[in-house]
């Protein structure tokens, strides 16, 4: 995924999902066609970490709260 790959340079870009606690721990998005791609940065590491990719349509903040969230940092 090209758009995947542009997070290589200023992953910081992208703003930061709004609801908690998943904004507290630095969960950034940005939409690609009809999916929508939720990472975290460590910034020690200048580690970039897809956390999950997910269909729009879908109910976001429910899907987000089954994931298994590592946290990063």
């Amino acid at each position: 995924m090209t758009a995947i790959r542009k997070l290589d340079t200023m992953p910081n870009r992208n703003r930061l999902y709004e609801e908690e606690p998943w904004h507290r721990r630095g969960l950034r998005f940005f939409p690609v066609g009809n999916y929508l791609v939720f990472y975290k940065t460590d910034e020690e590491t200048e580690i970039v970490y897809v956390v999950r990719i997910m269909y729009g349509g879908r109910d976001v903040h429910k899907q987000l709260s089954q994931t298994e969230y590592v946290s990063v940092n």
